[in-house]
């Protein structure tokens, strides 16, 4: 978001791309699925008012005609300068936007990747930056005070683009690697970036004038103080949902969090007023950048909420489809064989119900648990057949090849397996049920637990606090 500093005009809301779809390429049934997600998407940002969105070569995974045709029932304005038809002279979409914020006039450009990961690009190519860019550069010039570049090329290609052209103001990437990226000055040119997939909302905030060169110096320490308070005030956010007001007060790492609000605030109202003091005039542009963490600790906007949920429940069912045609033939195919073990691939699991034979006491215990229910909370929500959730709440062997052959699991699960049972701590039991004293059972340490608990996930997980809830009485 990009607003003019000191003045009450709205912020200038873009995104660089790579925001409709998480790989590079769809197919079989999680395509239905990830097309319905895309059209969510696409409700979304038109709501929030995003101004433009750049295409990178994921959003090209479900073809050129889904994203024209997302584009015109959103009515969004997507940019790409170089992504052009196998048949025509002209680009796919607009090469670039005119537009404003408040006093700005500002050219808005798209500069798409080299989709060399997607195989379904028939019907588009992609010119190389070198052929379109100079020339569009010249074509806005002339028409624009600030001339914003949404990238979707490798960091080192922007970087190098940023050396070549000190006419682009600023450039957006998207997607190039896992988290946010403070903007650094390249020959007038500053490089930006923030977290992929929606994670956080990068603010840009500009002193602007028309030398149009920026300032290099920087209050760093004042950014960074500002991106601290930013994270406590999300963990505050998080453990206020998730706690009372009487679990709280009596939460020693909340009231440190507490503490260090009231100290950051102090820091940075002592920095602004350091600042104002050593303010000097000076004939360049200035910046101030800052990352708010898109969590609970934000409000929801109730409509961009229903838009999610209906898009959630919607995706669901289309999972729920799915699944139910995969189980009929499984199902059949038992019918047929007179085989109805669990299937090859988990066969070293055994299920809770057997571990209750000899362990009746630590079962028992089990099943007053969160980790027993943890599949009942996603059907609760209506998400019991979202892939990126079940995987955490359901019992899964564990393979060294990773998510993607866990992914291919879940079709298979039976009731069994449905919670975080007895093997996703302690690991797979069949052997053991077999010959107990010499197959013994996995000791769970912190690693098994951040697993699913990760930072992303859970962002306050403490594993001496949540181990003693869930951990097995003796006997």
């Amino acid at each position: 978001m990009l607003t003019e500093k000191n003045k009450k005009t709205p912020a200038l809301v873009l995104d660089s791309g790579a925001l409709l779809f998480k790989q590079p390429m769809l197919t079989g049934p999680a395509e239905d699925a990830a097309k319905r997600t895309a059209q969510g998407i696409a409700r979304a940002v038109r709501t929030m008012g995003t101004r433009a969105i750049g295409i990178a070569p994921r959003d090209l995974a479900a073809g050129l005609s889904f994203l024209k045709q997302l584009a015109r029932d959103n009515n969004l304005n997507f940019l790409s300068m170089n992504l052009y038809p196998n048949r025509g002279t002209a680009p796919v979409f607009k090469p670039y936007l005119l537009t404003r914020a408040g006093t700005l006039k500002i050219a808005i450009l798209g500069l798409t990747g080299n989709p060399r990961n997607i195989l379904q690009n028939k019907g588009f190519h992609v010119l190389p930056w070198q052929s379109i860019l100079p020339k569009t550069l010249r074509e806005v010039e002339k028409k624009a005070d600030m001339i914003i570049l949404l990238s979707s090329e490798p960091r080192r290609t922007n970087e190098e683009i940023a050396r070549k052209f000190d006419n682009i103001h600023i450039l957006l990437q998207s997607g190039q690697g896992g988290g946010n990226q403070p903007p650094v000055n390249i020959n007038n040119t500053l490089l930006c970036q923030t977290a992929p997939q929606g994670k956080y909302a990068g603010f840009l905030q500009i002193d602007w004038n028309d030398s149009k060169t920026w300032n290099k110096q920087v209050p760093d320490q004042l950014q960074k103080e500002q991106n601290r308070l930013d994270r406590i005030n999300w963990q505050i956010g998080r453990m206020q949902k998730r706690n009372t007001k009487q679990a709280l007060a009596k939460n020693t790492r909340f009231q440190q969090l507490l503490n260090n609000r009231t100290q950051s605030e102090q820091i940075i109202r002592q920095l602004q007023a350091q600042k104002e003091r050593n303010r000097r005039p000076r004939t360049a542009c200035s910046y101030e950048n800052r990352f708010i963490a898109l969590k609970t600790s934000l409000p929801e906007d109730k409509t961009i909420k229903a838009i999610v949920d209906q898009t959630r429940r919607e995706v669901n069912q289309i999972n729920r489809k799915a699944q139910q045609k995969l189980r009929k033939r499984k199902t059949a195919t038992q019918n047929a064989t007179g085989n109805n073990d669990f299937p090859e691939a988990l066969q070293g699991l055994a299920g809770w119900p057997a571990c209750k034979q000899c362990h009746p006491v630590q079962t028992s215990f089990y099943l007053t648990t969160n980790h027993a229910k943890a599949w009942q909370t996603l059907a609760d929500l209506d998400q019991q057949y979202n892939p990126e959730c079940l995987l955490c709440h359901v019992t899964l062997p564990t393979y060294d090849a990773g998510l993607v052959q866990r992914e291919k699991l879940l079709d298979m699960l039976p009731l069994e397996l449905q919670g975080v049972g007895c093997e996703s701590c302690h690991g797979p039991a069949r052997g053991h049920t077999l010959t107990p004293a010499k197959v013994r059972p996995v000791k769970p340490d912190q690693d098994t637990c951040l697993q699913c608990h990760t930072d992303e996930r859970d962002k306050n997980f403490n594993y001496t606090e949540k181990i003693r809830k869930i951990q097995c009485p003796a006997g």
